[in-house]
Order: structure tokens, then C-alpha cells, then sequence
């Protein structure tokens, strides 16, 4: 189905969805990986939520994903920084089996904007970043210096109801049918991927200043013969530890 004209049409009162205590998984795979894993995900759909769009847009077919996802893998491997412009849109997104956790609102005649309102997958495009102060490697770092590391899946433990208010856990029932969306990604990265051992240069001066520091950011096995010609990890004297 490749028509929102199915999703709820919301008042535009709605409060945004009412979620707590995130997962998160962390992770930098190959392209190809990337096309396993939407095979072990099975059935789902893929919708950018949160702008204003064209009506008949706001779905992502997983073709445009891959391709938008292997662009930016390919600029990596080629030592290259990828266009933000064109891979934000996609890393943006959400990961769904279930179009009744969305619905959208109408603006004018011609343009809508989708919104989650029951559990969803989210992503988030990741950067992350090296603290000389406590030695420490973080996700999710937006500064100028941050290192693109793939994507950040999320997904949450509570819900609140925004109509009885009532929270619920989010569990392996029917209630929430992505769940075990969730559940195949983490059986994914445990199969096809690893921590990432990285070697960073402390900048201290004293000795020998590289240490190794093992993250539990994934990183995909078929990333290995080409990770260190990310751009970014030469200018921060940092490497992954093959």
C-alpha cells in the first residue's frame, strides 16, 4: 500500500505520543547488511513523521531507503562526507507493522504532516564523539566534530494512552505489534554485528598516548575491510581495532 489516504485524520489537538524509558541500539552496518536485516524485519512500512509533505507523500519505500542509505555507505568507504540533505529525510524516519499508530493531519487541500501516536520504531541519524576528559566515547553527539556513525534505533518501554491516560508496558502482546519489530533488531545486530573496539589517541602526551576503548555501539561485520577510511576517524585520531 503505498497510499496514506488510510491513516487516521487527526483534530490537530492531538499531544504527541506519550513514551518513556528508551531503548536505544546504536549502529553502523554495510548497505547489504541493511538489506538482510529489512528481510529479518519481515512486513513493515516505513513513513517520515513530524513535516509538512505533499499528500500523497510521507511514505518511504524500502528501495529509496536502501539507495539514500547506500549513498551514504558508499561516501564513507570512499573516504567522502555525505550530503546531510539528502540522507537526513530517510534517517528521520519511522519502522512500523501497523499503520493504526500513526495517523496524520490534513493541511489545505494538498499537503499533511504524519505523527506517531502508539510505539513506533524511531530513527535518528547518530554521531558520536570522544572525550578526552573522561575517556569516554558518546552516541547521539551533535557537534561540530561529531563523527557520522550510522543510525539510532529507539523504542519505548511505557505508554500512556492519550485518551484514558491509563500506562501500559509496552510487551510482546497484540496491543503493541511493535514489539517484536524490536525484538528482530536485536536479534540482527547480535548475530551480524559486534561492539566496536576503538583505539583513540588521549592527546595527553605522556607515553603512549592510544588506548582502546570498547564501545557497545554496534558495528556490522562487513564494515570492517573499509571502516577506517570513514573521513572522520583519521581527523580525530581515532580507528577501529580489526
Amino acid at each position: 500500500m503505498t497510499s496514506t489516504s488510510s491513516l487516521r485524520i487527526g483534530s490537530g489537538t492531538e499531544l504527541p505520543l506519550q513514551a518513556s524509558k528508551w531503548l536505544d541500539l546504536q549502529l553502523l552496518i554495510d548497505v547489504n547488511e541493511m538489506r538482510t536485516l529489512f528481510s529479518a524485519l519481515g512486513d513493515f512500512e516505513i513513513f517520515q513523521v513530524g513535516m509538512v509533505c505533499g499528500i500523497d507523500e510521507g511514505i518511504i519505500s524500502k528501495e529509496k531507503f536502501l539507495e539514500a542509505y547506500g549513498a551514504y555507505i558508499e561516501c564513507l568507504k570512499k573516504s567522502e562526507m555525505p550530503d546531510e540533505k539528502i540522507y537526513r529525510p530517510y534517517f528521520s524516519s519511522i519502522f512500523t507493522t501497523s499503520r493504526d499508530h500513526l495517523f496524520h493531519i490534513v493541511i489545505g487541500s494538498d499537503r499533511h504532516i504524519i505523527r506517531v501516536e502508539k510505539p513506533v520504531l524511531q530513527l535518528q541519524a547518530n554521531r558520536i564523539s570522544y572525550s578526552p576528559a573522561d575517556g569516554k566515547i558518546r552516541p547521539m553527539v551533535f557537534s561540530k566534530d561529531s563523527i557520522l556513525w550510522g543510525l539510532q534505533f529507539s523504542y519505548p518501554q511505557l505508554f500512556q494512552d492519550a485518551e484514558t491516560k491509563e500506562v501500559f508496558t509496552v510487551s510482546d502482546t497484540p496491543k503493541f505489534p511493535n514489539t517484536p519489530l524490536y525484538r528482530k533488531l536485536q536479534l540482527f545486530l547480535r548475530q551480524n554485528t559486534i561492539p566496536t573496539p576503538f583505539q583513540v589517541d588521549r592527546g595527553d602526551g605522556e607515553g603512549d598516548s592510544y588506548v582502546r576503548i570498547n564501545v557497545p555501539m554496534r558495528i556490522g561485520k562487513q564494515c570492517l575491510p573499509w571502516i577506517n577510511a570513514h573521513p572522520q576517524l583519521a581527523t580525530a585520531n581515532m580507528r577501529v581495532v580489526l
